[in-house]
């Protein structure tokens, strides 16, 4: 079922330890002046990240994620030029760290990815708040762009991957269409997200993947689970 479900203070404090998020575009700072201090940076993400999973995007107040971080409002604008590329950023430190699939298996692959944007966009509070940056993105297209660089595009590198190497070893055929997988795989889980919010049942990455397999796998089946 896609539903949120908010995050544990265990759970953040094991998140914590992911390393900061890249320098988002857009924001005020520079590298000009007094170097930056990664410690107020954590306190300040975290502190986002709290009050997210809290009250959600639009309840987010610079003020208040200041007063939890021990910090001042002009140090937080320093760094991010609004709020909603401060929560991106802070959305950045609970995704997954990055890694390839490789199991020898590009269905399998997919599969693993696709349960995985599942599980992120259900236990983390990426999938409550996505609903108020995507109408942020609407009118701020420097959000869009810094979404887009620090989530979408370096987790949509690893899906790609996936897909050609099936190509490459023969299990997907040559004529697969790599942005036709994608959109096939991911597409319905942000559709019911942000636009129908029927759930999404726990088996619908294999249903996804066997759709895909039916179209362009070369006779080659998901494996059992």
């Amino acid at each position: 079922m896609l539903r949120y479900q908010p995050i544990r203070n265990r759970e953040l404090g094991l998140m914590s330890e992911s390393p900061l998020a890249p320098r988002r575009p857009g924001g005020r700072g520079s590298g000009v002046g007094r170097p930056r201090d990664p410690d107020m940076d954590h306190r300040i993400l975290r502190a986002t990240v709290e009050l997210l999973s809290e009250v959600g995007y639009v309840r987010v107040s610079v003020a208040e994620v200041a007063r939890r971080a021990g910090v001042s409002k002009p140090a937080i604008y320093r760094r991010w030029s609004q709020k909603s590329q401060l929560v991106v950023e802070a959305m950045v430190t609970q995704m997954s760290p990055g890694k390839a699939h490789d199991s020898g298996s590009a269905a399998a692959d997919l599969h693993a990815l696709t349960e995985q944007l599942m599980n992120v966009l259900t236990r983390t509070p990426l999938g409550r708040v996505l609903p108020g940056l995507v109408a942020e993105m609407a009118a701020d297209p420097v959000l869009a762009d810094s979404y887009r660089d620090l989530i979408i595009k370096p987790n949509q590198r690893h899906w790609r991957a996936a897909v050609e190497r099936g190509i490459a070893s023969g299990e997907f055929s040559g004529d697969t269409d790599v942005d036709v997988v994608l959109n096939t795989l991911a597409g319905p889980l942000y559709f019911c997200l942000l636009i129908t919010g029927d759930p999404i049942e726990a088996g619908y990455a294999r249903s996804a993947v066997d759709l895909i397999l039916a179209r362009y796998g070369n006779d080659i089946a998901l494996p059992a689970r």
